[in-house]
């Protein structure tokens, strides 16, 4: 009898330990997820990307691009970062689907008022 209420302690014990760390790693799960967003935003910069091939004299549409966060290191010199200031603009030289677009690949006289 002594066997089986050590036995159950040990396994109780266990059961309980395990109950608290689970428990723990659940409330501050949202926590670290804040956390590690901050830092990501800290560590990347806003940049529009093309989400489609534009060709050489089209307009930039709100549907042919996005914005997005990339990595300090890869923003590429003269890179837009705002839609809102290119939507009109025509594009002086072809931009890839998935590229980042920059201002010497836009015609900055082309927007229509």
């Amino acid at each position: 009898m002594a066997l089986l209420n050590r036995n159950t302690g040990f396994i109780l014990g266990n059961v309980l330990g395990m109950a608290l760390l689970i428990g723990g790693i659940i409330v501050t799960a949202p926590q670290k997820q804040a956390e590690q967003a901050e830092i990501d935003k800290r560590n990347s910069a806003p940049v529009v990307m093309a989400v489609s091939d534009i060709k050489a004299g089209d307009k930039i549409a709100a549907e042919l691009v996005k914005q997005d966060r990339i990595a300090h290191e890869k923003v590429p010199l003269n890179a837009v970062d705002s839609i809102e200031k290119i939507k009109g603009l025509s594009a002086k030289s072809d931009i890839k689907k998935g590229d980042v677009v920059t201002y010497s690949a836009l015609d900055l006289h082309s927007q229509s008022k």
